[in-house]
């Protein structure tokens, strides 16, 4: 994706989050993609939300624990992050929005978290 693109996208993103009537807390970037987690982190720092994020020198299992214990309620993941979003959704105690950015619609796995709210490419403007 060209970085025009990717601006694009993430402001896209945050707009869509923004408008809605869900009081952000705190979010998780689970991308694998450097600048576009980058400039997730550095949109939703730009509107005062903490961002948990992967950074490839710490255990997985650390940012697990991070975002199980926090009061994290959006969560915005990649393809290549649905393993450790996996691992994450059966410990979640609260309602959270999960953006899928790679997908057009919600996966059939994604319907049996019922409790949770999925975005997809669908859902941008």
């Amino acid at each position: 994706m060209r970085y025009k693109q990717q601006i694009r996208q993430v402001t896209s993103w945050i707009d869509v989050l923004t408008s809605t009537n869900i009081p952000i807390k705190s979010a998780a970037v689970l991308i694998n993609n450097s600048p576009l987690k980058k400039l997730f982190a550095y949109q939703l720092n730009h509107c005062n939300i903490k961002t948990y994020k992967l950074i490839k020198e710490v255990p997985p299992k650390i940012l697990i624990n991070e975002i199980i214990n926090s009061d994290c309620n959006i969560i915005i993941a990649d393809k290549s992050s649905y393993i450790l979003l996996r691992q994450i959704i059966p410990y979640l105690r609260r309602n959270v929005v999960i953006v899928l950015t790679q997908e057009y619609w919600v996966p059939d796995w994604a319907w049996a978290f019922t409790q949770y709210y999925f975005l997809c490419q669908q859902d941008l403007p």
